[in-house]
Formats: structure tokens, C-alpha cells, sequence
């Protein structure tokens, strides 16, 4: 088909597709034919442009009638693409699905857990990218459908605006009315924001408790804790070395350990009643134990108990029954040492003397066995302990064997008053403790220090808090289970008292000057090793413990004292990597009366002499192969492991706002196969159809506007005034007729 051509200016002339050609012609009002300008008397310089694109012929344009497009391969595949762009908004479905299927499961090991989080924080951006997708081509769709059944334009306008949030607020201000329509799809809109926002928000993490009981075992201190290192330690000392190794390591740690709740090892510590506040005081009898001790000696001991069977990772809270040893010392004596040239020659001991200013039952026989050793050699001692009181079997025992073997019975629990008078219940035994110091700055003469302390032991009941393997005595009181009498020890076993006065002073190696234990007692906070080469002066070779008050030193050797006791009777299993199987820690038992689990029903520590059950008991702890003996306590335990959260609010928003975008899409894609018309709304070339302004060959009705744009790419179009010779001029989208560009003043119509 064939436009008018004018011949007259054509610059531009091209072949388009298919040898489509297209002149378009620009010229000068003022040149132009004068029947094209209007005549306006004093504006006829006025100039002007017109423009004119002319269409000759459009390749494949469908001149002829045809039908409707029909239905091929191609058009089976966008529906094919439209369906899977309805189907997206599942994703979002199934990720509240999975979400929910997450909702109080551990995030400890979930992978799955972790790709649902990585999938939730791509819904802000992904969200409104479907939900714009899908909504704004629905709108076109719904659109069209109306269009074919009749709507007003208002309805129209509002659909086809609706591409976006903004698009639908701005086509109601600039349609000046609001509509139940427009006011639904501004509801349908806002879903894009939130439904983002909801995809993110799905699911938290969040800590959970849950609540068991377990058993647990620990290292007793009772009577068998005692007749344990009775049988393995303080006869024939095979235990000595370790609980002295053990001993050197515990004054050797740093102090941010001795003042912290476990000892070098991991092993719960626990305070002594007497460290406790007593405005801490509670109900029960319970004391608050601070978090931090302020200094050692608010401990009983440098080392802790050891504990089996608590849970790698949960919290746990259980009591324990501990036993500790504890001193109240008299206030200082001192004399010069007894040299035999005088006090500073401490290489040699007058016996005799020494034996007058301490007279003891361990050291009863200084001339042969002096009690501070060889000065000479390397088994010297700068200290020395003794008991003013026999023992069984004691050499100075006398005619008082029974009390003292009704005193060993008493320890047990087992309380003969034919043996033993009541008031023994109450007499505390008495230990003596000596140490040398220097008495001048540069020279050799050295005295003595002498405290008499009265020794008892203290029942407590610790309420202990752990983390996994990380625990601290959170609660302390006088125990309620153990009423054995204070006064009664372990040591008044002759054995153990003799093996303990003897080993103790010898428990760290030292060459001169006082011993590692003399500096500690001096001073818990500081090494207990002269930090300093050089040739020493006497007084900083020697401490002088005379210069602490009774009442300290009473604390400061209790703590020692206790801690080596502790160690000797059972220097095993302190190092941890202990055996689970907790029936290897000898039969369930409490603190008080563990010794009678390990004897016959009939012959019970605490209703038989110590003489009738001790072969018994011996050799049933000959076949124990756990490294100590273990008490029974129950453990509650709490499980706190971090899980999923779903928030189910904002997953209602989101599987509705996935559900809303999901039924819409699907209806618009319904309603797009039941339109029968050309798909024209949206597209520049829709002004194209039946325009008189724009010249393109007849017909193409039934074709899509994407598909006229196709044939039509190559057209110039214009908007611009198409009757630029009148007067009054028209606006209008044109193609190949004469056009005037627009002027601002110019009438329009």
C-alpha cells in the first residue's frame, strides 16, 4: 500500500525491515506552499515546522482479514512461562511450611535449619520482585477481560496504574476519587512491603531449658575417704610421692586459681564456714558464697573434688558432703633454737632441750630422729608437726589405750562410753607446730616458732552449681546428714597421725632457708620461692611466721594442712579423663557412713571396734580399680540448648499475602484465556489502532500490540499539533501526516 508522497524535501529516507521504506520530510512554513500556512495578517513571518512521516508498505503487514491469533507453540510456551510466574509465591508457602516443621527443634547440627535462614534473608528482596511481577501483569490481564465485557475507564485506568505501590497511590490522587477498587488495590499492594518484611521475620533462635536428674559421684571424705589412704598411702607410704606432687602443684599455681572455684584440675572447691558473711545467711542455715574468694584461705582446701558424670554441655545443681580438717591456734611462743654451740649453730640439735620446749608423741625420740632432719642433707625440714596427745598404739599411750582406741571408734560414729568418757565427744586433739626463723638480718642465729592449734574437723553441706564441666559452690551450711563429733578425726589413727606429722613438712623439696610451706603460710598471695639470686640474708632466707596473727595463721594452716591431708588419703583421679561408669566408684553411699558400704550388714563400722572390722574392710578395697572412693548425689540437670522460633504471626502475613498473590495470579491467568481480544493496554503502539492521525496500512486489528510494534519498529511517530495550518490547533499521536511541532500560547483543541 502506497501513502501520498511529496517530493518536494526529503533528508531522511531509509529501508526498514523487510524493504519497508519511510520518508519522513521537514520544511520551513515559510517556504512551504502558501495554501498550507494560515494567513494571520501580522503574524505571517511566524515560522513553524512541520514534520510528515510517510509509510509506503510494512512488510508481513496482514492487509487481508484473519481470525484471531490462534493458539501455537509459541503461545503454549508463555503460558507455560505465566504459569510458572503464578507458582512462585509456593516458595514462600513452603518456606512457612518448613518453617513450622522447624518451629522447637535445636539449631545444633541443622543444616536444614541453616538453609531456611539463608532462604529467609532473600525474602525483602525477592518478595516484592514476585508479588510485582505477578500482581502488575494480573492487573493488565483483569483489565483486558473487563475491557471485552464492558467497564468504565475509571476501573481501567486504576488496574493498568497498578503496577507498583506508588502507581496505585498516585492514580487515586490523580483520579481524585477514591474507589472501592482503588482502596483494594492499595490493600493489595501493601502485602509487597509486608510480605518481604514477614519472609525475614519468619523464625528467631531462642534458648530452651529443658529438665532431668542424673546421678553423679564424687571423691568421699568421710571415714572410708580416710581408711582408703589408710590402706594405700600411710602404710608403707606408697602414696607420699604423689600426694606430695599433687601438693607442690597446688602451691605452685597462680593465685587467680587458689582464688578460683575450681583447683588447677577442674575440681569444684569449697569454702570453709568460717569465710561466710553472715548477713549472707539464709533460710536453713544456708550462707551465699560470694563469686569470688578475696583471698585462698577462704577455701578449705587448694583442692577441689573431683565429680563424675556431669553433663558435657547442660547446667547442673546438686549438694555435696564434704569434710574438712580445721585449726584454732594460741597465740605465738618463741625460743632460741637449741644448738648444741648455741642458736646459730642450727646443723647441730640438743635433743634434750628441744624435747622440753616441745614435747610430742610423733617425735617422742629426738636424739635419734631429729624432727628439722639433717641440716646438711636434702631430707632437711625448716618445720616439724607433733601431737600432744597418744594415739593407739602410741609409744607414750600408757594405760590410756582404751580412750584413745574409743577416740578412733568415735571418728567412725561408733560411740562406746565403756572405752571412752562423754566429754572426749568434745575435746578436740592438739597439734604442735614449729618453725624456724632468723632472729638477725646477716647473721646465723635462729629461734624458734611455736603454736599449739586445737584441731577439729567441719561437716558441711555444699549446694554446688556447674556449666558442663565448669563449677562453683553457689551455697554452704553445717551439714545436716554427717553429725559425727567435730573433735574426732582421722588423725587419731596412730598410723595416720605418724605418717602426716612426718611427710608433711617434706611435701616440697626445698635445699635452704624456710620451706615452701612456711612462705605460703607467710603470705597465700604471693610465690612461696624466694625471687632472688644472689646470697640471701637470714631474714629473707627464713620467714618469721610470729609475725602473722594466730588468727590468720589458724586459716592459712588449715588450708595447707587440709589440702595435703586431703591429697594423702586419695592422691588418685584429680587429673580428670575419669572412667563414666560410675559402678567402678564403689556402691552408692553418702559422705557420713560410706565406710559400712563397703562391709557386711553385720559388722558396721559405726556398731563394731575398729579392730574387728579393718581386715574386712582392707581387703575389699584390695580389687577397687577406680582411683578413689565415690559418694552419691543427685544432679538436676538442666538442658539449655538454642532452638528455632517461629513467629506465627508474621507467618499468617506471609502465607497470606503468598496466598492473596497466589489466587490473584491464578485468576488472571484464568481470565487470560477467556480473552479473546488483542492484548493493546500499556503499549505505545496501542495509540496506534484505528488512529486516523497515524498512516499505517489498513487492518491488523487482531494483532497483539507487542506484535504491531514488531512490524511497526521503524516508524517515526510524533506527538504534535496535525493541524498546524488552522488556527486552533490539535494534539495528537501522528504518523504520516503533516505535523506542527507544539508552541507554548498556541490554542489547542
Amino acid at each position: 500500500m502506497n501513502a501520498n508522497r511529496v517530493s518536494r524535501w526529503s533528508p531522511f529516507r531509509r529501508h526498514g525491515l523487510g524493504g519497508q521504506t519511510v520518508e519522513v520530510e521537514e520544511r520551513d512554513d515559510a517556504t512551504a506552499n502558501v495554501n498550507t500556512i494560515p494567513m494571520t495578517g501580522m503574524k505571517t513571518n511566524l515560522k513553524s515546522k512541520e514534520r510528515e512521516t510517510i509509510v509506503e508498505r510494512v512488510e508481513s503487514w496482514p492487509e487481508e482479514a484473519r481470525p484471531l491469533k490462534a493458539q501455537t507453540w509459541l503461545t503454549w510456551l508463555y503460558a507455560f512461562g505465566d504459569l510458572l510466574l503464578v507458582l512462585l509465591p509456593l516458595y514462600f508457602i513452603l518456606l512457612g511450611v518448613a518453617v513450622v516443621t522447624l518451629n522447637g527443634k535445636p539449631t545444633r547440627g541443622s543444616t536444614f535449619g541453616t538453609k531456611v535462614e539463608t532462604a529467609m534473608d532473600l525474602g525483602p528482596t525477592m518478595f516484592p520482585i514476585v508479588f510485582a511481577a505477578i500482581t502488575g501483569r494480573s492487573m493488565k490481564m483483569i483489565a483486558r477481560f473487563l475491557a471485552e465485557r464492558g467497564s468504565r475507564i475509571s476501573t481501567l485506568e486504576l488496574l493498568m496504574a497498578s503496577q507498583s505501590v506508588w502507581g496505585t497511590f498516585e492514580s487515586q490522587l490523580l483520579m481524585q476519587r477514591l474507589t472501592v477498587v482503588g482502596v483494594n488495590l492499595l490493600f493489595l499492594w501493601a502485602l509487597s512491603p509486608l510480605g518481604g518484611q514477614a519472609s525475614l521475620r519468619l523464625m528467631t533462635r531462642d534458648m530452651k531449658d529443658s529438665y532431668t536428674s542424673g546421678k553423679l559421684r564424687y571423691m568421699t571424705t568421710g571415714p572410708a575417704a580416710t581408711m582408703w589412704g589408710l590402706s594405700s598411702t600411710y602404710i608403707d607410704s606408697g602414696k607420699f610421692a604423689d600426694a606430695g606432687a599433687l601438693y607442690t602443684a597446688a602451691l605452685m599455681a597462680p593465685l587467680s586459681t587458689k582464688l578460683g572455684t575450681q583447683d588447677p584440675w577442674g575440681n569444684i572447691k569449697i569454702p570453709t564456714l568460717d569465710s561466710m558473711n553472715s548477713s549472707a545467711l539464709g533460710p536453713d542455715g544456708w550462707y551465699s558464697v560470694p563469686t569470688d574468694a578475696s583471698l585462698p584461705e577462704d577455701y578449705s582446701s587448694l583442692v577441689g573434688l573431683p565429680i563424675v558424670g556431669l553433663p558435657s554441655r547442660e547446667s547442673s545443681n546438686f549438694s555435696l558432703q564434704y569434710t574438712y580438717l580445721s585449726l584454732d591456734c594460741q597465740p605465738w611462743k618463741q625460743a632460741p633454737y637449741p644448738g648444741l654451740r648455741g642458736r646459730d649453730d642450727y646443723f647441730t640439735t640438743n635433743s634434750t632441750r628441744l624435747e622440753e620446749l616441745v614435747p610430742g608423741q610423733v617425735w617422742d625420740d629426738k636424739e635419734t630422729y631429729n624432727p628439722f632432719g639433717n641440716a646438711s642433707a636434702q631430707d632437711r625440714n625448716s618445720f616439724f608437726m607433733d601431737t600432744t596427745r597418744s594415739y593407739p598404739g602410741g609409744v607414750k599411750e600408757g594405760n590410756d589405750g582404751d580412750l584413745y582406741m574409743g577416740r578412733l571408734n568415735g571418728f567412725f560414729g561408733n560411740y562406746n562410753s565403756s572405752l571412752m568418757p562423754e566429754k572426749e565427744l568434745t575435746t578436740n586433739r592438739d597439734l604442735l607446730f614449729v618453725s624456724q626463723y632468723a632472729t638477725e638480718h646477716d647473721g646465723n642465729g635462729i629461734g624458734l616458732n611455736i603454736a599449739t592449734c586445737s584441731l577439729s574437723q567441719v561437716h558441711v553441706e555444699a549446694l554446688a552449681q556447674c556449666k558442663g564441666s565448669t563449677c562453683a559452690t553457689t551455697k554452704l551450711r553445717n551439714s545436716l546428714e554427717d553429725n559425727r563429733s567435730t573433735a574426732l578425726t582421722g588423725l587419731e589413727h596412730g598410723t595416720i597421725m605418724f605418717g602426716f606429722a612426718k611427710q608433711f613438712p617434706r611435701a616440697v623439696k626445698f635445699t635452704a632457708g624456710s620451706s615452701p610451706t612456711e612462705r605460703f603460710l607467710a603470705n597465700t598471695s604471693v610465690f612461696p620461692f624466694v625471687q632472688q639470686v644472689g646470697n640471701l640474708p637470714s631474714d629473707v632466707m627464713f620467714t618469721n611466721l610470729s609475725l602473722v596473727s594466730p588468727e590468720v595463721f589458724s586459716k592459712r594452716l588449715s588450708l595447707a594442712l587440709n589440702t595435703f591431708y586431703q591429697l594423702s588419703i586419695q592422691p588418685t583421679g584429680y587429673f580428670g579423663s575419669l572412667s563414666k561408669n560410675l559402678s567402678l566408684y564403689g556402691p552408692d553411699t553418702s559422705t557420713f557412713d560410706d565406710i559400712n558400704a563397703y562391709l557386711p550388714k553385720n559388722l558396721t563400722a559405726t556398731d563394731h571396734a575398729f579392730s574387728e572390722w579393718w581386715t574386712t574392710f582392707d581387703e575389699a578395697v584390695q580389687d577397687i580399680k577406680s582411683p578413689f572412693i565415690g559418694a552419691t548425689t543427685t544432679a538436676d540437670i538442666t538442658a539449655t540448648e538454642q532452638i528455632f522460633v517461629c513467629n506465627f504471626a508474621w507467618l499468617a502475613l506471609l502465607l497470606a499475602a503468598s496466598t492473596i498473590t497466589l489466587v490473584t495470579g491464578s485468576v488472571a491467568l484464568f481470565l487470560k484465556r477467556k480473552t479473546l481480544g488483542p492484548e493493546l493496554f500499556g503499549f505505545v503502539t496501542s495509540m496506534t489502532y484505528e488512529n486516523p492521525w497515524v498512516k499505517v496500512p489498513d487492518g491488523g486489528t487482531m494483532l497483539d500490540a507487542m506484535e504491531r510494534a514488531r512490524l511497526l519498529k521503524d516508524v517515526e511517530v510524533c506527538v504534535a499539533d496535525v493541524r498546524g495550518n488552522d488556527d486552533i490547533g490539535h494534539i495528537a499521536f501522528a504518523a504520516g501526516v503533516p505535523l506542527r511541532k507544539l508552541e507554548r500560547g498556541r490554542l489547542y483543541c
